[in-house]
């Protein structure tokens, strides 16, 4: 009965994993603390969810939005533990990754964040520079990359994991950085809460059922 308990809880935690979000937290910069969060979503074996939800955006006078500053800032930078010359982006917000003044694209090469470091991939704007030139809304894509991605290939520079071209709608411009995921760890790797699956619930239900139907026959 243990073993076979036990081999139930294995299949049931492995299904537990394909179906973690990351939350990043309490970022740092120019700006105050806690602009807003970072979640990753595992949408299946070669694509990832990334939203940046920023605290304020509403109009007319939104608190934050993405801009291009010149120099060495992107308006959003990370990186990825493997190949990036297979990545591919599906911008779901802003639409299309146009907006007002400009088109948010993916670039593969990368960019850099002063003050925190360089990145091995980026979204760049072709708006611009700026606050009169900003996006102001939350900045969600989906990433793929065909030989496959998870959520914990999301890595750090050393520095952070993301970092972004924020303005607060004034004159408060300039990179900020995220690097506390789903707990109060800075330098932590990152540690995925947990949400069941309804196929792993009903695996376990199953093994379950299964395994009191040959005890009572056996009985």
């Amino acid at each position: 009965m243990k073993k076979t308990l036990l081999a139930l809880a294995l299949m049931a935690s492995a299904g537990l994993a394909s179906a973690a979000d990351i939350v990043f937290y309490d970022s740092f910069g120019v700006n105050p603390d806690n602009v807003g969060t970072i979640t990753l979503h595992q949408v299946s074996a070669t694509t990832v969810n990334i939203l940046v939800d920023l605290n304020d955006t509403s109009l007319p006078l939104p608190q934050y939005g993405f801009i291009n500053t010149g120099g060495p800032h992107t308006p959003f930078a990370f990186n990825v533990a493997g190949v990036d010359s297979g990545l591919s982006a599906i911008f779901l917000q802003p639409a299309g990754g146009a907006y007002t003044f400009g088109l948010f694209e993916l670039n593969t090469g990368g960019g850099d964040a002063t003050p925190f470091g360089t990145y091995g991939v980026s979204i760049d704007s072709t708006a611009g520079n700026g606050s009169s030139n900003a996006y102001y809304g939350d900045l969600e894509f989906t990433l793929t990359r065909l030989s496959g991605l998870s959520i914990l290939d999301f890595v750090s520079n050393g520095t952070a994991y993301f970092a972004a071209d924020l303005t607060n709608g004034t004159s408060n411009t300039g990179s900020q950085a995220w690097n506390k995921p789903t707990g109060d760890c800075p330098d932590c790797t990152p540690t995925p809460q947990l949400v069941p699956e309804p196929a792993s619930l009903a695996l376990v239900g199953a093994g379950l059922l299964a395994f009191g139907w040959k005890r009572r026959k056996a009985a």
